[in-house]
């Protein structure tokens, strides 16, 4: 599996595959319980908690005590990670407002144009 960018984050083969499996998760799991289900060749444990935290640290998974064990899950799924990451960006900017409009300028799909203006539409109604 090649490398991928999710939010901005450029993730290795088993950083993505881990990924994956807490999308495929209906429920959070369990670092073991990672383990068990990565395809591939076996991987250990203490590789599989230490992706697992860098993963943390990138805001991309979160961690939640549950009786003795932690368990993990997605902080959600590739796009509103990604539309996390974009608020970050805004905030970190000394005006948020040009960023926002050079973005929209700078966009060549007119599809996508039409859907902003939508969304725009609907949240000056509501």
């Amino acid at each position: 599996m090649p490398r991928r960018v999710i939010a901005g984050h450029r993730l290795g083969e088993l950083e993505a595959e881990i990924l994956q499996q807490l999308w495929a998760a209906r429920e959070p799991v369990t670092g073991w319980e990672l383990v068990e289900r990565l395809p591939g060749p076996p991987r250990a444990y203490t590789t599989v908690m230490t992706v697992l935290s860098r993963l943390v640290d990138k805001g991309l998974v979160e961690r939640g005590l549950e009786g003795k064990s932690y368990r993990y899950r997605a902080a959600g799924d590739a796009d509103a990670l990604t539309a996390r990451a974009i608020e970050r960006l805004l905030a970190s900017a000394r005006d948020p407002r040009a960023v926002l409009a050079r973005l929209v300028e700078d966009l060549d799909d007119p599809g996508l144009l039409e859907e902003l203006a939508a969304v725009l539409a609907r949240m000056r109604r509501s």
